[in-house]
């Protein structure tokens, strides 16, 4: 049975419950930039590209039925900030009311000299969060947008996409905006799990991933797997938007565990995925692109547990992400496995996420 997607979905008046039925995506409108390399090497290091999940998100739109014509790609030497924005704006300007748009980025992401949270382009000037969100804001007619980015500090767009309280505008972002973030491409499978209605992201087994769902799902995933806070904004109206329907049942209820598993006494991480009727477990396991898996007996599982676990209030030694030297700190908040550090005799500008390796008992 043929998924209902969240582009589909989002294409309805905010007002329709999950109950939507399906529609075409001929209102959809998708701008990727995916950049891989950089003219200036020295400041900004390549990423491998074979396997780019970018690509295999764009493949998603595409395989889905979006026009070609409402579809921009721009990756590596292609997107220059001079070519990125002449190519956005007038892309923009191209659709009409009640479309949707899918604004993706991937690559590195820096804070400028105005504190100002950008995305680093091929070469060329800065482009920011701020002018992302503002340059949709005055050009798109639509009401509703997804700003989903894959980078350090790309919660930048959670923040920016806040001061448009009366647009429907929801961020997915890998990190907080004062933090860096992984070189893997964990956070854009996870979207891409969502996009494709894979079931293990269906927390309450309902068949169907709300956005609510997901953005959970994408924040366990990058606090355990790569050790930082996910960012993101839902609209309070749009917390319970299926973004994916119809999805079958999970048979077994380790579908979605987190597990370690033991290889000539190492132990990996990975999570399960699907399972047979011979209790046999189809476990993936992370790496650059997530693209091993193997299927494996229930006796070589074992359930994952997060390595640190302090009570809110503790005292502890933490590693700084600002210089990487330990300082001692108090935990002030928690999520999975990582802890929110208040460091002693600093403001509170300084508070951080801290994951488990670089916090210890004080």
């Amino acid at each position: 049975m043929k998924k209902l997607t969240l582009v589909s979905l989002l294409l309805l008046s905010n007002f329709l419950t999950i109950a939507q039925t399906k529609t075409g995506f001929n209102r959809t409108w998708v701008f990727m930039v995916g950049v891989l390399e950089w003219a200036d090497a020295n400041s900004f290091a390549s990423f491998e590209k074979k396997e780019r999940v970018d690509a295999k998100i764009l493949r998603f739109f595409q395989n889905n039925g979006v026009p070609s014509n409402q579809i921009r790609y721009l990756k590596d030497q292609q997107a220059t900030t001079k070519s990125v924005r002449a190519t956005f704006a007038t892309f923009l300007k191209q659709a009409q009311k009640g479309d949707m748009l899918f604004f993706y980025y991937c690559g590195h992401g820096y804070k400028n000299d105005d504190d100002k949270v950008c995305f680093a382009n091929y070469q060329g000037a800065d482009w920011s969060a701020e002018e992302i969100v503002e340059t949709v804001n005055e050009n798109f007619a639509g009401n509703m947008a997804f700003f989903t980015a894959d980078c350090c500090n790309s919660g930048g767009l959670a923040k920016e996409v806040q001061k448009y309280p009366s647009r429907d505008y929801v961020a997915l972002n890998s990190v907080v905006p004062t933090d860096v973030s992984t070189g893997n491409w964990t956070f854009s499978n996870a979207l891409l799990y969502g996009l494709q209605g894979k079931n293990f992201v269906d927390a309450n087994n309902n068949g169907s991933i709300t956005l609510d769902e997901l953005s959970s799902y994408i924040d366990e995933e990058m606090a355990v797997v790569e050790g930082q806070k996910a960012a993101f904004f839902v609209p309070k109206s749009m917390k319970n938007w299926a973004i994916s329907s119809n999805i079958p049942s999970k048979k077994n209820s380790r579908i979605g565990e987190r597990v370690m598993v033991d290889y000539d006494g190492e132990d990996y991480l990975g999570f399960i995925e699907s399972a047979d009727a011979n209790n046999k477990f189809n476990v993936r396991f992370y790496s650059y692109t997530n693209n091993e898996t193997e299927w494996l007996e229930a006796s070589r599982l074992k359930t994952f547990s997060c390595a640190k676990d302090f009570p809110i209030g503790t005292k502890v030694k933490a590693l700084s992400g600002e210089d990487q030297k330990w300082y001692s700190a108090k935990v002030i908040k928690k999520f999975s496995c990582l802890h929110y550090v208040h460091y002693d005799d600093y403001d509170s500008q300084w508070d951080e996420w801290i994951s488990s390796e670089n916090i210890k008992k004080k």
